[in-house]
This record gives C-alpha cells, sequence and structure tokens, in this order.
C-alpha cells in the first residue's frame, strides 16, 4: 500500500468515530497488513507522525500507542 493510501485509511479509519478500543483495533490491523505486505517501518511512522499533527488528542493518543506497537514499547505479544 502507497504511503497516501495509509495515511487516507488511517484518517478514514480515526473518522469513523468508533470506541477507542475499536479505533486502536483498526489502525494496528491496517498497519500489521500493510507489514505483511513489504511496506517499511519507518515510511509507517513518519506517515502516523505526520497524521499526529492533524488529529484531536484523544486519535493522537490512538496513533501514538500504535507507534509503540511498531517501535516493540509494548508487551511482546502486540509487537508489530
Amino acid at each position: 500500500m502507497a504511503e497516501d493510501d495509509l495515511r487516507d485509511k488511517l484518517i478514514q479509519i480515526l473518522k469513523d468515530g468508533g470506541t477507542h478500543e475499536q479505533t486502536l483495533c483498526a489502525l494496528r490491523t491496517v498497519i500489521e497488513q500493510n507489514l505483511k505486505a513489504g511496506a517499511k517501518r519507518e515510511p509507517i511512522l513518519t506517515t502516523m507522525e505526520e497524521l499526529r499533527k492533524s488529529v484531536l488528542d484523544e486519535q493522537e493518543d490512538i496513533l501514538l500507542e500504535v507507534m509503540d506497537f511498531l517501535v516493540g514499547w509494548c508487551s511482546p505479544h502486540m509487537k508489530l
């Protein structure tokens, strides 16, 4: 998935307005699928970092949690 496509998908998930857990799981799933398709972690992190600047505080917290999964700052079973 191209970086713009990923960004658009992440934005759509954040706009859907599910619960914290629903949004977190949806974002994690999209990132996991991208990694399995061969995407590199660094461009994904860069996309998420840029997205943080344009979202609400609660959405930013969710993005930060998913970013933690990417860099391994989480329980081993949650690492992406």
